[in-house]
């Protein structure tokens, strides 16, 4: 998937960081520090709790250059290699939007854990529900919302 199929889906989409975060009256964030394992938790609830197709990863992998992919898979194990080479395989040239799936989000939240590779989790669905996990350094997610509310700024 490419990031406008993944906008029109209705998800929280930035091209940096701070689109969502210099845009307070339409987002709320905070952040949240999780290692791997909490990660993949706090994920396979959310994704549980939307329902099926409702969650995505960017996941850039595919994108670097040979050097840094090598070293990405000295850290993997051969199953989770496997995984990869498989969703190579299923996906088109220049993708990097993946559905999240539960293989995919463990490799990801274990290489935004040690800072090899960050990737961004969305969520779709009710507005109220949505959100997008922005992955960081020091295990750190920022988790950006739709504001329930919008504190109207024109006086009437």
């Amino acid at each position: 998937m490419r990031p406008e199929e993944l906008k029109a889906l209705g998800v929280i989409y930035f091209e940096n960081i701070s689109q969502g975060m210099q845009n307070p009256e339409r987002y709320f964030w905070e952040s949240c520090r999780m290692d791997k394992k909490a990660a993949c938790l706090a994920a396979e609830k959310k994704m549980k709790d939307m329902g099926p197709g409702r969650a995505f990863c960017d996941f850039y992998y595919f994108q670097l250059e040979s050097e840094a992919r090598e070293k990405i898979l000295g850290v993997l194990s051969e199953e989770e290699k496997r995984y990869l080479s498989d969703l190579k395989g299923r996906s088109r040239p220049g993708e990097v939007i993946f559905p999240l799936e539960k293989d995919l989000l463990s490799i990801a939240a274990g290489l935004n854990e040690t800072e090899m590779l960050f990737s961004t989790f969305y969520f779709t669905g009710p507005k109220e529900e949505r959100s997008t996990w922005w992955g960081n350094y020091r295990k750190e997610y920022l988790i950006f919302g739709e504001r329930k509310y919008v504190r109207p700024y024109v006086k009437k």
